[in-house]
């Protein structure tokens, strides 16, 4: 429609723009759009035409609405592509037995109760409206555009820095895989040539029809999660029957905490809560699901409920493989890859290196899923004036590839960035860019636990259950302070500061350009 003598984006409730009489094209006010455009900057304007129109080969940009092709198991297969739990599960336990030693899973079990009621804080908001802009509009109706449009960011910012993220572990999973094959010098560098190389390739496939990559998805990431089973099911059997290579045997004592502060413990609670971070990822699919305020809610539960199962099992398994005394548990916290190490051990070399392999494909669908959910952000942001409404546009494909775009070319600079500053060591790079996503996740997800308490406030019948998403802000607020503090030192203190200038940065930026969502967001 014209409003002001200028075209504005169709939001999913208005009716689709009328076919130019002349072209017969939708975009009969292409010019409007320049004129719009131009309060970017030309050079990243020009960057992001040119690379949407040569690498992906996408001619034909229309404003349209987002095509509705997916259902729960396409929904499931997002989330799980955002959160990567194959990944997640060979990275993270090692950083929670340095505090907890061999309690690891327990962490995982107590970890369940503040993952619900940030799941059921996104149930309660998807429930009421679908949104291509995840938070920008689940937040943004309940509290408001200003708020809605911070938390977008911080949300944007996520997963621009999780496809940073996921990139790096492509690298450090492939040359483990190489090394492993027989190549034994360093080999940091050609990781973080892989990351960069890669992402191109991702950014690519995430601007494709939207059934497709749900499937795509659901197969890279099932294919690795079962293949992880598979090895703790022949571990526990072995384990049950005849030990361990040095005798390890089933001990149930990981379920308690023997000697550990409780301070260690909500540090130890703080990574294993990360590791569910994109768990949300289905609810910027919003628009291009079936029956949407059905289809997330039951999507978002059973990836809690799948991926809580699983983390809580392979960490139990892997602990009594590894076993319980500390010199075991040396070993266990120095593990580049806890599951690959137990299928060498106790299966076989070439099962070890399939899951190896498994880890650099799960961070391949993690960087697609995460460009995915990050590109229609981007989408709704344009569509509904926050940004320009290039963004708005979609492709042949109805997707949103400028969006899906963007993020892989920031992704690519954090990449560039987080290895220049760590000296071009990739397991460091890896590190100063989880910190900084840990720490806005938690302020993303804080924000849709204080919109959900905002929804139960407003009803009188359910004042009471307000309480459980107002507990996850406390959590929340909790989880970034652990983050922050103690403030450290050298490269590391890089994460900490970009963290919290993404945090400021994202008010600003909601505060002088949200309200111009506010009529989307009615």
């Amino acid at each position: 429609m014209f409003i002001g003598g200028e075209w504005q984006a169709p939001h999913p409730l208005r009716k689709r723009a009328p076919v130019h009489a002349a072209t017969g094209s939708r975009n009969a006010s292409a010019g409007s759009w320049e004129e719009r455009s131009n309060r970017s900057p030309r050079w990243l304007s020009f960057f992001v035409n040119r690379l949407t129109r040569c690498c992906l080969n996408v001619y034909d940009l229309r404003m349209s609405g987002l095509k509705r092709n997916m259902g729960v198991l396409g929904a499931v297969a997002i989330s799980l592509a955002v959160m990567g739990p194959s990944m997640s599960v060979s990275l993270n336990p090692q950083a929670i037995a340095e505090q907890v030693g061999p309690a690891v899973p327990m962490v995982f079990v107590i970890a369940v109760i503040p993952l619900s009621l940030i799941t059921f804080s996104f149930v309660v908001l998807t429930k009421r409206r679908g949104s291509a802009g995840s938070l920008f509009g689940l937040v943004g109706a309940e509290i408001g555009p200003r708020t809605g449009t911070a938390a977008g960011i911080w949300l944007l910012a996520c997963y621009i820095v999780g496809s940073a993220i996921t990139a790096l572990t492509f690298g450090i999973f492939t040359t483990t895989l190489i090394q492993e094959l027989g190549v034994s010098s360093s080999l940091d560098l050609l990781a973080i040539l892989l990351a960069l190389f890669v992402l191109p390739l991702t950014t690519y496939l995430a601007g494709r029809s939207m059934r497709t990559l749900g499937r795509l998805l659901l197969f890279l990431e099932g294919f690795t999660m079962l293949a992880i089973v598979f090895v703790m099911g022949l571990t526990f059997y072995r384990l049950a029957t005849v030990g361990g290579p040095q005798g390890q045997t089933v001990d149930w004592d990981v379920f308690r905490f023997e000697g550990v502060t409780a301070g260690a413990i909500a540090l130890a609670l703080t990574f294993a809560l990360l590791s569910s971070a994109g768990f949300e990822g289905a609810a910027s699919a919003g628009e291009e699901t079936e029956d949407p305020r059905r289809t997330i809610p039951r999507a978002l539960v059973w990836t809690t409920i799948v991926t809580s199962m699983f983390f809580i099992g392979v960490t139990t398994v892997a602990v009594w493989a590894f076993g319980v005394e500390p010199n075991e548990l040396e070993k266990f916290t120095a593990s580049g890859s806890v599951p690959a190490d137990i299928a060498n051990a106790y299966v076989g070399d070439a099962l070890g290196d399939l899951i190896t392999l498994g880890g650099a494909i799960s961070s391949f669908a993690c960087m697609i899923g995460g460009q995915i959910a990050g590109g229609r952000i981007l989408f709704a942001f344009g569509r509904d004036g926050v940004l320009p409404s290039r963004f708005g546009q979609l492709s042949v494909q109805e997707t949103p590839v400028k969006g899906s775009t963007a993020v892989g070319i920031a992704a690519l600079l954090v990449t560039a960035f987080a290895a220049t500053v760590t000296g071009f060591t990739a397991f460091s790079a890896f590190e100063l860019t989880s910190d900084t996503a840990g720490v806005v996740f938690a302020g993303a997800y804080a924000s849709a636990c204080l919109a959900a308490t905002f929804v139960l406030w407003r009803k009188s019948s359910g004042r009471l259950v307000a309480v459980l998403p107002a507990g996850g802000v406390v959590i929340l607020l909790v989880v970034i302070a652990l983050q922050l503090f103690p403030v450290p030192s050298g490269w590391e203190l890089i994460a900490p500061v970009a963290a919290v200038l993404v945090l400021i940065g994202g008010g600003i930026f909601g505060c002088v350009r949200g309200n111009r969502a506010a009529q989307a967001l009615r």
